[in-house]
């Protein structure tokens, strides 16, 4: 089955969580933890890409590429279970066929909303355990409150994919523009309901002569620019979790579409410092 979607910011998402679960399964192998991987939204563990311009055709062969899935069961030492989940039936029958690829692992394959899959999946983990989660929504999947279940575990590191494209646009420049069925979508994403607060603030608009020689500055309320938005967003993360990294911008032509963020629900300083200084090697990188 050909999976399509993403594109040139694909590999660099991928190759960001590639390096990482090769320094976690390293550093970890000798310590008496039970390694989990879990991927809430894992795909067929293969994709094409879609969205390439000239340029980058060059730099991808036509076949489908290693999404996720492929690269987890890749590294060596690997973890000791694999978490696979998708709720579309026919990529969870070609999760199925690698599983009896790779019989030497512990595969786990679930078919569940991916929100749903993470609850149950950090309600799971044991004293014992330590886990690195993918959470990479193709859109406006993913709730707010899901990430609560990922901090409170205090057990896993998490790659997230916040999709900032789908914040843009579901919130006009002009404040009057917010259409009100947008606004529950929002509310779920961001966490709050008070985001609108948040994100318009009062500008003054110049001057203007009315038709009767007066004069008018009413304020109108414009959204935070971009840079400002993603920075709202972030300090929104750091109020759940311990540490947040800066995100890295995934772009496509310039146009905005996710921060990653590298996130640790771990509240023990110790493994914050150690994996902040992974992180930033590799992103520098990048």
């Amino acid at each position: 089955m050909n999976h399509k979607f993403g594109g040139i910011w694909t590999r660099k998402k991928l190759d960001i969580l590639s390096k990482y679960l090769a320094f976690y399964c390293q550093a970890l192998k000798k310590q008496p933890f039970n390694l989990h991987y879990a991927d809430a939204f894992a795909g067929t563990g293969t994709h094409i890409p879609t969205n390439l311009n000239d340029e980058q055709e060059v730099l991808i062969d036509q076949g489908a590429l290693e999404g996720s899935v492929r690269a987890a069961l890749n590294i060596e030492p690997g973890f000791h279970k694999y978490h696979f989940n998708d709720l579309d039936p026919a990529h969870v029958r070609e999760l199925e066929q690698l599983k009896q690829s790779h019989q030497q692992k512990e595969i786990c394959i679930s078919q569940l909303d991916a929100n749903q899959f993470v609850e149950v999946f950090c309600k799971s983990l044991q004293s014992s355990d330590r886990a690195v989660l993918f959470v990479d929504p193709y859109s406006s999947e993913l709730d707010w409150d899901t990430l609560r279940y990922v901090a409170s575990s205090q057990k896993v590191d998490l790659w997230l994919l916040f999709p900032i494209s789908v914040i843009i646009r579901m919130t006009p420049k002009s404040e009057e523009r917010i259409r009100p069925e947008w606004k529950p979508t929002l509310n779920r994403l961001l966490g709050t309901d008070q985001w609108e607060q948040s994100l318009y603030q009062c500008k003054e608009e110049p001057r203007t002569r009315d038709l009767f020689g007066g004069t008018s500055n009413e304020p109108v309320k414009e959204r935070l620019n971009t840079e400002e938005l993603g920075r709202w967003v972030t300090e929104r993360l750091k109020e759940l979790f311990p540490y947040v990294s800066d995100p890295v911008a995934l772009n496509n032509n310039n146009r905005p579409l996710f921060n990653f963020y590298f996130i640790v629900s771990n509240p023990n300083k110790k493994a914050q410092s150690l994996a902040q200084r992974v992180v930033k090697h590799i992103l520098k990188n990048e």
